[in-house]
């Protein structure tokens, strides 16, 4: 990833100063720095700074967290949880890192078949991820899976 003080590679930056409420959406590149509330949707990267504050739900292809999101979090690629990150809510990605010293409070869908399924889809079979020890009638080569548990 591009150097996280970099702001030249982001088209739209919401400064340090700024308490931002509505909707957000666009095509590119989008960089948080100050508050915002709302919801944020982007085809691109949406980064959240160190010192930022997000009350929405954010939909990106990528986001990278260095601050505090609360609210679902959708990427249709990654999501990268970074040391001192906060999400406060459900995330649904194909990939995610979380770094050590971030924190997450909420569920994960993570893999390829759920990039771009909000956790708002309704019906879906979920089921638990345990260590593989307490695994029953499970075969050594079936994968398991994780899904984020609807209505709770």
């Amino acid at each position: 990833m591009a150097d996280n003080t970099n702001t030249t590679d982001f088209g739209t930056i919401i400064g340090p100063d700024a308490n931002f409420k509505g909707d957000l959406s666009f095509d590119s590149a989008a960089k948080i720095l100050g508050k915002f509330e709302g919801s944020i949707s982007s085809k691109g990267k949406i980064h959240v700074a160190d010192g930022a504050e997000c009350k929405a739900q954010v939909s990106a292809k990528e986001v990278a967290v260095e601050g505090h999101i609360n609210g679902n979090v959708e990427a249709s690629d990654r999501v990268d949880l970074r040391p001192k990150g906060v999400i406060t809510g459900d995330i649904t990605a194909a990939r995610m890192t979380m770094a050590d010293g971030a924190s997450l409070d909420g569920h994960c869908r993570i893999g390829a078949g759920n990039a771009g399924k909000g956790s708002s889809s309704s019906g879906a079979s979920t089921s638990e991820v345990k260590p593989a020890g307490q695994s029953q009638g499970q075969s050594q080569s079936q994968p398991q899976r994780a899904a984020a548990k609807s209505g709770s």
